[in-house]
């Protein structure tokens, strides 16, 4: 290895620091691609990918990348490496969504994608997650279990499982990812990370293989905000042949000076772990008590958990049974993982009357939500999840304990909301490790902007402040 690869390597794959040093011409595309190989080649976990592109044509990437801008200035995303969650299409790369049985090979690649590619950014391959995407544990992939990048004992969050692990052990800048019920925001927080789930329909879904299709949402895992929101800007944009796309949001008013925030109730709040509930009491107490401009607010917290109820006590569950009713006339529920071919069953037995009852509560209680936004509170702070159970706990309970992480995610998408998560403390497991605790941040549609700048103050902030428990 030669004396500018080992330089290399203590450089971080922060985007900003990326661009500093392509414009300084103080490293190339080339070697950030060696380095970021060399990485994956010697990271203990080898469950993080699913398909992993090759180092020559990685390199064959960056080496007419760096010709193409040799005298002119640099797009966006130049020399950035970065990650697909394998649910999201890549032209003549399988998409297996964690089922071999299921695989495909598209001849398209997502808009999504595409506009990071030609942004310059620098594919490093699709990413491991929980089979159809459904679960928020990491744990449900015959390709194997992803684990923390803090320890390896503790589950690593999904379904983005492996798209989270890809950012957290410096394997890539950011991941592009999903979220329906919480997939990017939990992964992100056990891993601390920064999960961005913006506004539906900002993003293009075309070419994710659905999960639930009226509330999935692409998304960004990083490390920072900074980087999460840039990866976002060349993302974002809208798309005709997108059936959910939005070619344009309701204008709302700036946060006021004062921002009002809530949180849910004590009763609900109960659930959280003992390190959980101190951090989470610590941060609300410290944001409060703070210069930052935010007043706690009373909200009815009533709207949000009736819409958290009901993603898996519903109708609307039955959308995977739509998205791949295809494969289960072909092949039935025989090839699934486990604990995936009970949630599939669970998911039948609905009928249209109780689809349109579920149709109509949900409308209600959006509107009960945009109330609350209107005249109580600006933003909602939630737990990202409740605790951080090891792979042996969930293995124990893999759908009881499941459900639990999603305490305080699902109704995000189902009410039409966005939501930045981001990482506000540290707790010590009995192993002595330091493990991430984070907060969800979470707005009406369309106050993406809004939230990452609040989230940066907050993580700013409480990186100052916080102390471990």
């Amino acid at each position: 290895m030669g004396s500018l690869e080992r330089s290399v390597e203590l450089h971080s794959l922060h985007i900003a620091s990326l661009k500093e040093l392509y414009s300084a011409h103080k490293i190339t595309p080339c070697d950030i691609v060696n380095q970021v190989y060399d990485r994956v080649e010697s990271y203990h976990d080898k469950a993080v990918w699913i398909h992993l592109v090759p180092r020559e044509d990685a390199l064959e990437t960056a080496t007419v990348l760096a010709a193409k801008y040799a005298n002119q200035p640099l797009p966006p995303l130049y020399g950035v490496p970065f990650s697909v969650k394998d649910s999201i299409d890549i032209a003549g790369i399988p998409t297996t969504v964690a089922c071999p049985s299921y695989a495909y090979t598209p001849d398209q690649t997502a808009p999504v994608v595409q506009r990071v590619l030609d942004a310059g950014g620098i594919l490093i391959g699709k990413a491991n997650l929980d089979q159809f995407a459904t679960g928020l544990v990491g744990h449900r992939s015959p390709y194997g279990t992803p684990r923390c990048v803090f320890d390896s004992d503790y589950i690593s969050g999904g379904s983005s499982s492996g798209s989270a692990i890809s950012v957290g052990s410096n394997q890539v800048s950011f991941a592009i990812a999903t979220d329906t019920a919480g997939s990017t925001r939990v992964p992100a927080t056990l891993n601390g990370l920064v999960g961005l789930k913006p506004t539906l329909g900002t993003l293009s879904t075309v070419g994710l293989v659905p999960a639930c299709k009226t509330a999935d949402c692409i998304t960004v895992i990083a490390r920072t905000i900074e980087d999460a929101r840039e990866a976002w800007q060349v993302m974002k944009g809208y798309d005709e042949e997108d059936p959910y796309a939005r070619p344009s949001l309701p204008v709302l008013p700036s946060f006021p000076a004062s921002i009002k925030f809530g949180i849910p109730p004590p009763d609900l709040l109960s659930i959280l772990s003992p390190a959980y509930a101190n951090l989470f009491s610590q941060c609300i107490d410290e944001l409060s008590s703070s210069s930052m401009g935010l007043q706690q607010a009373r909200v009815d917290y009533a709207p949000f958990q009736l819409a958290n109820d009901m993603l898996y006590g519903s109708s609307i569950v039955a959308q995977r049974l739509v998205a791949f009713d295809d494969y289960l006339e072909d092949h039935g529920l025989s090839n699934l993982h486990p604990v995936i071919k009970t949630i599939f069953e669970l998911s039948s037995g609905f009928d249209a009357a109780r689809a349109y009852k579920d149709i109509f509560n949900l409308a209600l209680y959006k509107r009960q939500a945009e109330r609350q936004f209107r005249g109580n509170i600006d933003i909602l702070i939630v737990p990202s999840t409740v605790t951080h159970f090891t792979v042996a706990e969930i293995e124990e309970d893999p759908i009881e304990r499941n459900k639990l992480m999603g305490s305080f995610t699902h109704f995000v998408n189902l009410l039409d909301l966005c939501a930045v998560a981001v990482p506000t403390g540290k707790w010590r497991n009995p192993k002595g490790y330091l493990m991430p605790f984070g907060i969800t941040l979470i707005g009406q549609a369309g106050r993406d902007l809004e939230l990452m700048r609040l989230g940066e103050n907050i993580v700013q902030h409480m990186s100052l402040h916080s102390e471990v428990v």
